[in-house]
C-alpha cells in the first residue's frame, strides 16, 4: 500500500514538473517571438549615426575629432542641424585627435564648430537634392491603396525597380546608386511597399517579402503602363528578400530579366537562431518561439529559406554582400552562391557593414552594377 502511494506521488510530482516545464516554455516562446518581432518585424526608423564637433570645414575638406567611424575609407553623408548636407571622402591627413578628409557640401552650408551627424546614404534628401537628377513623385495603385514611388527616367525600355531596406520609407538607400543608372540610360522606380510608414499599413508588421512582395507586382503593372518592357530587380536588406520572394511568387517575375540583392539575408529562421544563441537562448526556446512566430506574424520560414531554394533561381543574380554584415552572415551567402541553380555574380566587399557597400567602394559598386546591367541588356537585344 505503501509502494502504491508512493509511486503516485512520484507520477503526480513528475506529470507537475513536466506540466512546469511546458508552462516554462510556452511563456518563453512567447516572449521569444516577441523579440523576434522587435527585432525583425517592426519598421522603425534607424537609429541616428554618430555626432561629431567639426574643426574645420571649408576649401573642399572637413576636419572631425578621430575614431573609428570617421577613420573608415570610402564615401559617408554628413549633415547638421539646419538641414546642410554633404559628402565626406579621401582622407588627406591625420594626427593622434583630429582628421581630415576632402569634403564637399551637397545643399545648404557648414560651419566650424557645429555638431554634424555622419551616414550612410551620402545623399541628400531626393534626387534632384542630391545630384540635380530630374524625377517624379508618382503614386502607385497597389492591392491595399496607393504606395509613394519616384521615377528617374531613362532611355532603356529595361526599368530597375529599386526596393529599400528595413526602416520607414528608406527610400534614401537609393540615391547613391542613381547617378550611375541615369548615366546607363535606366529609368529607375523607386518604390514603397506595405507596412513602411509611406505605403498602406498591412497588420504593422514586415514580413520579409512573403506579401510585399505583391507591391512589387503593383510597381511593375505601373511602369508597363508608362512604356516598361522589362525589368531588373534592386533590393537593398529586406529589400533584396521582397525581391527573391517576388521571384518565387509572382507571374509578372516572366518579366523580370534580372535581380540585384544588396545585403540579402539569405535565411531569416538561421538569423534568428543566431541571434538566439548569442543571446544564451536554448535552441529549444528559440525553435518554440518561431513556431509561436509563425502563427503570430505568419511567417513561413521555409519559404524564407533561400539556401534550401537555390534550385528554384534561375534569373540572373549579382549578388553584393560585405563580410562585416552585423545581420546577415557572409558565410550563408557564400554557400548560397554555390548553390544557386541559375548565372549568378557574386562581389565580396571584405571589411563592409550591412548595405555600406556603396560607401565602401564606390567606384567598384557602380562599375559591378552597371556591368551586370548592360551585359543583361545586351543579352536580351541579341
Amino acid at each position: 500500500m505503501e509502494e502504491s502511494r508512493l509511486a503516485l506521488w512520484t507520477r503526480r510530482i513528475a506529470l507537475a514538473v513536466v506540466l512546469g516545464l511546458l508552462v516554462g516554455l510556452f511563456f518563453g516562446a512567447f516572449r521569444g517571438s516577441t523579440i523576434i518581432a522587435a527585432d525583425l518585424l517592426i519598421p522603425e526608423a534607424p537609429a541616428p549615426g554618430p555626432t561629431y564637433e567639426v574643426g574645420m570645414v571649408g576649401a573642399g575638406r572637413i576636419v572631425l575629432p578621430r575614431d573609428d567611424v570617421t577613420e573608415r575609407g570610402g564615401v559617408w553623408g554628413v549633415s547638421n542641424a539646419t538641414g546642410a548636407y554633404g559628402q565626406m571622402a579621401a582622407v588627406i591627413s591625420k594626427d593622434a585627435e583630429t582628421i581630415e578628409r576632402s569634403f564637399r557640401t551637397l545643399t545648404g552650408r557648414f560651419a566650424e564648430g557645429e555638431m554634424v551627424t555622419l551616414d550612410a546614404y551620402a545623399a541628400g534628401h531626393d534626387p534632384q537634392e542630391a545630384f540635380a537628377l530630374d524625377f517624379d513623385h508618382v503614386r502607385v495603385p497597389g492591392s491595399l491603396g496607393v504606395n509613394p514611388a519616384w521615377v528617374v527616367d531613362g532611355s532603356s525600355d529595361t526599368w530597375v525597380i529599386v526596393i529599400h531596406g528595413e526602416g520607414l520609407d528608406e527610400r534614401r538607400q537609393a540615391l547613391r546608386i542613381l547617378p550611375a543608372l541615369a548615366d546607363g540610360g535606366f529609368p529607375a522606380l523607386v518604390i514603397t511597399y506595405r507596412n513602411d510608414g509611406a505605403a498602406p499599413d498591412d497588420g504593422g508588421y514586415y514580413r520579409w517579402g512573403l506579401s510585399e512582395w505583391q507591391d512589387v507586382d503593383a510597381a511593375i503593372a505601373y511602369a508597363r503602363t508608362q512604356g516598361a518592357e522589362d525589368f531588373i530587380l534592386y533590393g537593398f536588406g529586406m529589400g533584396a528578400n521582397i525581391a527573391a520572394m517576388h521571384l518565387h511568387e509572382s507571374d509578372a517575375a516572366a518579366h523580370v530579366r534580372g535581380a540585384i540583392f544588396d545585403s540579402v539575408v539569405i535565411d531569416l529562421g538561421a538569423v534568428v537562431d543566431q541571434i538566439a544563441e548569442d543571446r544564451g537562448i536554448p535552441g529549444i526556446v528559440s525553435s518554440a518561439a518561431k513556431a509561436v512566430a509563425r502563427v503570430r506574424f505568419g511567417l513561413e520560414w521555409s519559404e524564407l529559406d533561400q539556401l534550401a531554394r537555390a534550385d528554384q533561381f534561375n534569373t540572373p543574380l549579382l549578388l553584393l554582400h560585405g563580410t562585416a554584415d552585423e545581420l546577415a552572415p557572409i558565410a550563408t551567402t557564400d554557400e548560397f552562391v554555390e548553390a544557386v541553380a541559375g548565372p549568378v555574380t557574386y562581389e565580396r566587399f571584405e571589411g563592409a557593414g550591412r548595405t555600406e557597400l556603396w560607401n565602401h567602394d564606390p567606384e567598384r559598386y557602380n562599375m559591378a552594377v552597371l556591368a551586370f546591367l548592360i551585359e543583361l541588356t545586351r543579352e536580351g537585344a541579341g
